[in-house]
């Protein structure tokens, strides 16, 4: 387990590395004078403005990746864990990837002869509907209760593990696992803090980087916030669905497997236990393909933050979509 923290933190490390050198080549470079009109931007003007949001984002979801293989072939290298350091790697590699996204630097703003600011105060959640940030923390509430639950019904193994689940009555006695328990599920309460943290940061590093200077781009200004707040809420859901669909089917599994070890007199499997423990291992799969489905949007938008925001822009007035439809 050391060896994987060390990995971890000298990633931690390659993100203020990045983040300082990008931050320091921004200074260095000379902020380019546009120039201000009432006709519409041109089209190099609203690309460039764009470029900058859409790096940003794939810069990100690159080094989760990275971050995620070397994490992971770390990980298999530690046996004697039972599996403890592969399951922290998915959560680790996203949160790496949302810290990298909030530590780099908002570009260096053209000069422009007319100021464009909002008198409206822009917060984390200014940009997406309520219910696109209530969603993932309530999977979040729900995530640390289902390993809360399942830490006070675990039971030690025989290296005092808490990663079992034990049913006993004056006659019979079975036990089963890996069970998440508290072996599990404190790292795993942990790694959800971090990686909710690191969403809260990537959000609001989006709501603080300057306003494009033009007033011309101003709709342009909030429509990549919006694909960006999008872009963050689905990569930090998706990894919860991942790790509750995990966790669930971890849990569900040891669960029914005990359920039907404890014959009762030959009367099968202990009910109502062994039906909760299949659904809940039935449910497992589908939250994690759920996951992988938001993951994968998360990139797509990523990968077409440029064009999808200037096609949103050209679509007619009453078919544009306005800041409080964005992110569902």
């Amino acid at each position: 387990m050391s060896h994987l923290l060390v990995l971890f933190l000298s990633s931690a490390l390659a993100v203020l590395v990045i983040s300082s050198a990008a931050r320091w080549i921004s200074s260095k470079r000379p902020a380019r004078s546009i120039p201000a009109g009432s006709g519409p931007a041109s089209k190099s003007s609203e690309n460039r403005a764009m470029l900058f949001a859409q790096l940003r984002a794939l810069a990100s979801i690159a080094f989760a990746v990275v971050l995620f293989l070397a994490l992971l072939r770390a990980s298999i290298a530690f046996t004697g864990q039972v599996g403890l350091p592969l399951a922290l790697t998915a959560g680790l590699s996203a949160s790496g990837g949302l810290l990298l996204y909030s530590s780099l630097p908002a570009p260096m703003p053209p000069r422009t002869g007319a100021a464009n600011a909002s008198l409206v105060p822009r917060k984390p959640w200014s940009f997406g509907p309520r219910r696109s940030f209530l969603v993932p923390a309530a999977i979040a509430v729900c995530y640390v209760g289902l390993l809360v639950a399942t830490g006070l019904t675990s039971s030690p193994d025989e290296l005092g593990r808490y990663r079992l689940i034990r049913l006993a009555d004056g006659a019979h006695s079975t036990s089963a696992g890996p069970y998440p328990g508290w072996f599990y599920g404190v790292p795993l309460m942990l790694v959800t803090v971090a990686l909710a943290g690191s969403a809260c940061l990537a959000l609001r590093r989006i709501s603080s980087t300057p306003s494009l200077p033009d007033p011309r781009m101003a709709a342009l200004d909030m429509r990549w916030r919006e694909i960006s707040t999008r872009v963050v809420v689905r990569l930090g859901t998706g990894a919860l669905l991942g790790y509750a669909g995990g966790t669930a089917l971890l849990a569900g599994q040891a669960v029914a497997v005990a359920a039907a070890n404890f014959n009762q007199s030959g009367h099968g499997p202990l009910q109502p236990l062994f039906a909760v423990g299949f659904a809940v291992a039935v449910a497992g799969p589908v939250l994690v393909v759920a996951g992988a489905f938001l993951i994968f949007l998360a990139a797509k938008a990523a990968f077409t933050i440029r064009s999808s925001a200037r096609h949103a822009l050209a679509k007619p007035a009453d078919q544009a979509p306005t800041s409080q439809g964005a992110g569902a």
